[in-house]
């Protein structure tokens, strides 16, 4: 009697996801959000530009440095007739730094509820992938966004001094201003990730993180209002972001970005282990 033989097809062993994949998706979903950012970046830079020669003639030091516009910028410049220094206290004030370290809270909050919605956390970690490392690229990825902001301003403000005679730009130390808005950032990227931890939904935990930077922003206003309320200062993050200072005044406290990092660091691997004990929603 004739036999025959069946060949099995075994299934190919699941590769491991190379090449940062789910670092490159969350960046790319946050593209209308940091395309947003960076056009306004673009924006404020091009019309302190084109109408410096205009406001340089324009006497408002006495404004700019009065204690309530102080408290909205987060620092009482001695002098605000220079490009550099307008361009401090429309770029790097605690108002912008509310702005784009909302933008990065709010991007990293939402990229890990906007997983657990979509269904693609349950697909990412079918495959032989850990947590740990679903948790770390998305965080790298509002990371990144930080870094394409901070480019973004650069870039913005060398476009602005084309339009300047004699700009007074210390490149120098404008890229400590940078280094000290990316720290700042950090600390949102971290703060957003510990909020997407344990909150399911994409727009709560991106709104929660957004909340936290206004809620330090208003410390901040309300702080410099009375010295009564001075404490409020020390304990809220814009104090420890001195950009504007470092491109205006060319002087900042070495140790506070440190600050900022460390609370970053904090926030973000409180949210890992968080994200790694929790029990998965279940779709």
């Amino acid at each position: 009697m004739a036999t025959t033989s069946i060949s099995k097809s075994i299934a190919a062993p699941k590769k491991r996801a190379r090449g940062l994949i789910i670092t490159r998706v969350s960046f790319l979903n946050a593209k209308t959000l940091l395309g947003a950012g960076a056009f306004y970046i673009l924006f404020i830079a091009l019309v302190i530009g084109f109408l410096y020669p205009t406001l340089s003639g324009i006497n408002f030091s006495s404004y700019l440095t009065s204690n309530a516009v102080a408290g909205l910028v987060g620092a009482k410049l001695k002098n605000v007739s220079s490009f550099s220094s307008l361009i401090g206290v429309e770029l790097y004030s605690s108002i912008y730094a509310l702005l784009w370290g909302g933008i990065i809270a709010f991007m990293a909050g939402a990229a890990l509820p906007a997983t657990f919605e979509n269904g693609t956390l349950d697909l990412a970690l079918a495959r032989p992938i850990s947590r740990t490392r679903y948790f770390l690229e998305l965080w790298l990825s509002a990371v990144l966004g930080a870094i394409f902001l901070s480019l973004a301003a650069t870039l913005s403000i060398w476009l602005a001094t084309l339009f300047v005679k004699n700009a007074d730009i210390d490149w120098s130390w404008l890229a400590i201003a940078e280094l000290i808005e990316l720290a700042l950032m950090f600390l949102a990227s971290g703060i957003g990730m510990f909020f997407g931890s344990f909150i399911n939904a994409s727009r709560a935990a991106g709104g929660a993180a957004f909340g936290i930077i206004a809620l330090a922003y208003l410390m901040n206003t309300f702080g410099t209002l009375s010295d009564k309320l001075s404490w409020m200062l020390k304990i809220e993050p814009l104090y420890y972001t001195q950009g504007i200072q470092a491109l205006s005044e060319h002087s900042i406290t070495g140790w506070y970005p440190a600050v900022l990092v460390v609370a970053g660091l904090v926030c973000g691997i409180a949210g890992l282990v968080i994200f790694n004990r929790r029990d998965l929603p279940t779709t």
